[in-house]
């Protein structure tokens, strides 16, 4: 008999296969009526928070992609990210495009970012892979950094706001809401045809899937480009939001808050990566109102959601319900 789950070692050399976890289409469409309904009875606060959560739901299901459906842990998702942001701030600042046209934008530059960075990453396996990626993307915060001339060093670049239509937040965050769910849209259809299947099975036992045929590392450079151009595009979503971008988005905290969300949601769903990315938005929201303690306070929480559901919240709910 075969086992329970498939498991196996990956270009990110870490084993984290295993039994996709469904969730109900009836959920999904309850979700999705309940953020197309309550942000104009939000406070603007919430409203900003709403976008913020998604998106950082897009930028971790485009993490997904590459650590849930290829097994590829990367440590440098936030070049993907950062990228897009100053993508878009760059054409708002020196190129005064339109702000639809800076947006449309910022995953085209964080793709062609991601067809060179992954075209060496993806020839190296195991925490080499992970590695190089967290060196590609110091690259990047460091050119952000010192490039003052154009990117504006440490005090960033200011003042790139929203075209005045989408000026109120009610109207930014519906953007926000269809982009973000376009993106999740587009993985979701990715993981389940022949593309998503066929890195899988990659995943699972790369010397069997290049026996039949297939080319592996083509298939992981193709998931590591379609990664950063959401990543990207979620950057671009973040830029809009505030108004601003700063090195530090290309920082390897930007890169690990990704990897924590998927975890917590469950790397076994690209449903678990935006569940994870609500829940940790919200955490992290709440707890730095209310305390000036919120890193050792939501250290605690999260180690304690760990603990509660070590395979992340959808990934043990699933492994309880089946059993």
């Amino acid at each position: 008999m075969g086992r329970p789950e498939a498991q196996g070692r990956s270009a990110g050399g870490t084993i984290i296969a295993g039994r996709e976890v469904a969730v109900p289409r009836a959920l999904i469409v309850g979700l999705a009526a309940l953020l197309l309904a309550i942000p104009p009875l939000l406070p603007t606060f919430y409203v900003w928070v709403l976008v913020e959560i998604l998106a950082f739901a897009l930028f971790a299901a485009s993490l997904h992609l590459l650590m849930g459906t290829g097994g590829m842990v990367s440590f440098g998702h936030a070049a993907a990210f950062g990228m897009g942001a100053y993508g878009a701030a760059l054409l708002v600042r020196w190129v005064k495009a339109p702000m639809l046209l800076a947006l449309a934008a910022a995953p085209l530059a964080a793709a062609a970012t991601a067809v060179v960075i992954g075209f060496f990453c993806v020839r190296l396996s195991s925490i080499y892979f992970a590695m190089l990626t967290l060196a590609f993307a110091q690259i990047a915060y460091a050119i952000a950094h010192q490039w003052y001339d154009v990117t504006g060093g440490d005090n960033g670049l200011l003042g790139i706001w929203p075209a005045r239509w989408l000026a109120s937040p009610v109207r930014y965050y519906y953007l926000a809401l269809a982009a973000s769910g376009a993106g999740l849209a587009v993985l979701a259809v990715a993981g389940r045809a022949p593309f998503g299947l066929t890195l899988r099975a990659a995943r699972d036992h790369p010397r069997r899937a290049e026996a039949v045929g297939i080319d592996v590392r083509a298939h992981q450079w193709l998931a590591f480009v379609v990664a950063g151009f959401f990543g990207g595009l979620a950057g671009g979503i973040f830029v809009f939001l505030k108004g601003s971008v700063f090195p530090e988005s290309l920082a390897v905290a930007v890169s690990v808050e990704p990897l924590v969300m998927v975890l917590l949601g469950g790397v076994q769903s690209l449903a678990g990566a935006p569940v994870g990315a609500a829940l940790y938005k919200l955490l992290d929201t709440v707890v730095t109102r209310y305390t000036e303690y919120w890193q050792l306070v939501l250290g605690v929480i999260l180690v304690a959601i760990v603990l509660v559901f070590p395979r992340g919240i959808l990934g043990t709910l699933g492994a309880r319900g089946r059993g």
